[in-house]
């Protein structure tokens, strides 16, 4: 497993970005790793611009976000279009394949996440599904440590569903 990670979670409000960017970081920080979580939003509570910035090292940490990502998750074509020519060939960016027509064709990996929502039967777990996806495709933290920050972070009556989300991307 890779020590150090930058990560951006980019899309639109309303979309669990930034809760997702916590879990993420609660989950580093239970494998024992020092973290950074920035966050920054639009001033509309959905559909205005919205990200998450991860930061995971097993050293000290001296700049709070991230200056050459490892993967970028881009919900939106917004998201897309402000990092997609800026990141080197080793990030891993995953997108949204019904927001995202023409993508770069770099190191990339299209989802279409709406479907998979359908299928789960809810639309308010995409946080969950993406972590999922992010995890199938990168061991940024463990999968043990991913479901305890879940459980931690989801109210009860909504902590199964939102297990079942973030599974349903691990098998994505």
């Amino acid at each position: 497993m890779k020590n150090n990670w930058q990560v951006v979670l980019a899309g639109e409000g309303g979309q669990g970005l930034i809760l997702a960017g916590r879990i993420l970081s609660e989950a580093a920080i239970i494998d024992g790793n020092n973290v950074s979580l920035t966050s920054s939003y639009g001033i509309a509570a959905r559909g205005g611009y919205s990200e998450a910035q991860v930061v995971i090292s097993e050293q000290e940490l001296y700049y709070p976000k991230c200056v050459s990502p490892d993967l970028i998750l881009a919900l939106t074509r917004e998201a897309y279009n402000r990092y997609i020519d800026f990141v080197n060939n080793d990030c891993l960016v995953i997108y949204d394949s019904k927001e995202i027509a023409n993508p770069m064709g770099r190191n990339e990996l299209g989802y279409d996440f709406k479907e998979a929502l359908l299928t789960l039967g809810n639309l308010k777990v995409i946080n969950s599904l993406f972590l999922g996806i992010i995890l199938k495709n990168r061991e940024i933290v463990s999968r043990e440590s991913m479901i305890s920050a879940l459980k931690k972070n989801m109210p009860p009556k909504i902590l199964d569903i939102n297990l079942e989300a973030f599974n349903y991307g691990m098998e994505m």
